[in-house]
């Protein structure tokens, strides 16, 4: 009696891996039957069922268990839907089938997928929403990048509730809509926020000041209005601000002191007014500075700004700016590649110290009011016609 049951024990212990492991092979071969075209043949020639799935192109296993831990089909010309059979590969931590040419909706099922770290579907013809629990209740998930595809429909109300380790968020170029949920201030390790290039509309949440490990906030290309809430220059870890391309009003925020990191700030093509902060020329990383298209800016332009030695483009076309160029505006620019000034007010003579700007490529002043003489630009041997 004892030794049958220790061979049922036996039994029951040693068949249960084997049950896992065909449960990954079942997902994936269903997986496999989704693919309508499979241009390289990688799947058809690569995934047969007379080996293991562990050395099957684009499938990694765990040492211990053997596992499926991570698929990664980035870039291998595959046409068809993702099958909903994938939610059972439930050992996967990374997921990547960017760069192919599926379409259908992303499968709620990717929800089942409690280990996941990394989900990439970018550059594909996705539809549909983004299943919500993704974005609200996977708790170990650190990147999504979902750019580049046709998803549609709002972000979930609560999003972020509990994705506390989400790090980087890239859903740019779809047909996302709606407003920015303020939840996603509890995101509160995100680095990295990508929502450009969809039809977000509403205020730029105030929460966004709440996320201290951002370095790159990238809105741009929107419906977003309103001000830009002065919370979003508190982050002093940013590097870059896309928030061009909208329809945001009212003043540029003054508060750069905690800038200290930044290097790209692109405001072009909003409805801003008033004046350039003079606080901008605290901005001492800062290497690319867009305000144009905006049409309501005004004021002279501040000459601390002529003292960032960084800078490589400074665009400031088609505003109301008025007054005179500080003389010496072109001593500390010495990186400087691009300057756009045309379409403004600005009076007085053409600073002759542009010259000492000697990597300038591009330069535009017209449609000013300066008078005098135009300086010689000889010492610009990078300028072109």
């Amino acid at each position: 009696m004892i030794l049958v049951t220790v061979n049922i024990l036996f039994t029951l212990i040693s068949s249960a891996p084997l049950t896992d492991f065909t449960t990954d092979r079942d997902a994936l071969l269903a997986f496999k039957k989704a693919i309508t075209v499979d241009t390289n043949g990688v799947l058809t020639n690569n995934w047969l069922t007379n080996t293991s799935i562990c050395v099957w192109a684009g499938v990694s296993c765990g040492i211990k268990h053997h596992r499926v831990t991570a698929l990664n089909l980035s870039n291998f010309a595959l046409h068809g839907n993702l099958t909903p059979y994938l939610g059972n590969l439930t050992f996967l931590q990374s997921l990547d089938v960017s760069s192919n040419n599926f379409t259908g909706v992303l499968p709620d099922e990717l929800s089942k997928l409690y280990r996941l770290k990394h989900l990439s579907a970018s550059s594909n013809n996705f539809s549909g929403e983004i299943p919500g629990v993704i974005l609200t209740n996977m708790s170990v998930l650190e990147y999504i990048d979902l750019r580049s595809n046709n998803l549609m429909g709002t972000l979930p109300s609560g999003m972020c509730n509990n994705t506390p380790k989400l790090k980087i968020l890239i859903l740019r170029e779809n047909q996302i809509y709606g407003n920015i949920p303020r939840s996603i201030y509890k995101c509160s390790e995100m680095q990295k926020l990508g929502l450009s290039m969809n039809m977000f509309s509403g205020n730029i949440p105030t929460e966004v000041g709440n996320l201290t490990m951002l370095t790159v906030l990238s809105l741009y290309d929107n419906h977003l209005q309103g001000n830009i809430p002065s919370s979003v220059f508190n982050v002093s870890l940013l590097e870059f601000i896309y928030l061009n391309g909208n329809k945001l009003s009212g003043s540029i925020p003054a508060n750069f002191d905690r800038l200290i990191n930044l290097q790209h700030l692109y405001l072009y093509g909003n409805n801003l007014t008033g004046e350039l902060p003079r606080e901008l020329g605290n901005l001492a990383e800062l290497e690319f500075l867009g305000g144009s298209f905006n049409g309501f800016l005004t004021g002279p332009i501040p000459s601390s700004i002529f003292n960032l030695s960084n800078l490589k483009m400074l665009s400031l076309q088609q505003n109301q700016f008025y007054g005179r160029l500080a003389s010496d505006m072109g001593l500390s620019l010495v990186n400087l590649e691009d300057l756009y000034l045309n379409y403004n007010g600005l009076t007085g003579e053409i600073p002759t110290s542009i010259n000492n700007a000697s990597q300038l490529s591009a330069i535009e002043l017209s449609r000013n009011a300066f008078t005098g003489s135009i300086p010689d630009f000889g010492n610009l041997k990078q300028l072109q016609d």
